[in-house]
């Protein structure tokens, strides 16, 4: 049976109440910097790939530096995109990379980027050729995204016809089945993951997005840690290490934007 406590003196009541409630708000305020940052990324070759005995892959490289760098002890997971989000978005110390930031996402985390800029294109099955001139022309179409995709949930608030998948590796498989018309994939990630899958599709359909990639942290981070971790990146641009680990894993488009040397 649930008991029910009645204060009798109404003003005590609501003092300790208030009191209660300042310390609930002051704690989940308040990150444990004593505790190490948990970095969630997910399964995007040739971003991250999980090993049994060694994760690799250019963002793996790039954390490892940033960290080193800014003198923060973390530890990565792998968990799909939307629930890492929700980590990071909910649970102090933790952090998600690399999405794509947007209007609806950005007052929902601390940024630190951009740490990929990447481009967006439209394929379809190498059996059966869906010509594009430009993104209206897609509306017609069924196009595959993963859940937690930036570029996906783009389409699906502009109306396109999205079916959402848990990795983007499954939308190959359904393009090239034609369970769907066409596939929107991030340019390195899917010529990797054709690759991986011994198929080609040739060239997309349509190139028609650019976006900044980011690691999205959650909005009780500390400044010192936040800052140590910004400045770390702009360093690892400025040095050339950015441009050398990009160029490694054929995403040149990295360093498009901000170059070796560049200013921030």
């Amino acid at each position: 049976m649930r008991r029910r406590f009645v204060f009798g003196n109404k003003s005590l009541h609501q003092l300790v109440f208030i009191a209660l409630l300042t310390l609930i708000m002051g704690k989940s305020s308040i990150a444990d910097t004593s505790k190490p940052l948990t970095v969630v990324t997910f399964q995007q070759a040739p971003f991250a790939v999980e090993g049994d005995i060694k994760d690799s892959g250019l963002i793996v490289e790039v954390l490892d530096e940033l960290f080193r760098r800014a003198g923060i002890e973390y530890h990565m997971v792998f968990y799909p995109l939307k629930r890492g989000m929700a980590m990071s978005e909910n649970l102090d110390n933790h952090c998600v990379l690399p999405i794509e930031r947007s209007q609806d996402r950005e007052t929902n985390y601390r940024w630190v980027g951009p740490v990929l800029i990447s481009r967006y294109g439209l394929f379809s099955s190498d059996s059966t050729s869906k010509p594009l001139i430009t993104l209206d022309d897609a509306s017609k179409y069924s196009i595959g995204s993963f859940l937690g995709s930036g570029v996906g949930e783009y389409l699906e608030g502009m109306g396109y016809n999205v079916e959402f998948t848990s990795n983007a590796s499954l939308n190959l498989k359904k393009v090239q089945r034609n369970r769907i018309d066409l596939w929107a994939s991030e340019l390195v990630s899917a010529n990797w993951i054709m690759q991986q899958n011994k198929v080609d599709l040739g060239e997309p359909e349509l190139v028609f997005f650019t976006s900044l990639r980011a690691m999205a942290c959650n909005k009780n981070l500390d400044n010192s840690r936040y800052n140590a971790m910004q400045s770390s990146l702009e360093d690892m641009y400025k040095d050339g290490f950015m441009h050398r680990v990009a160029t490694k894993y054929g995403a040149r488009l990295l360093t498009a934007q901000y170059g070796v040397g560049a200013s921030f």
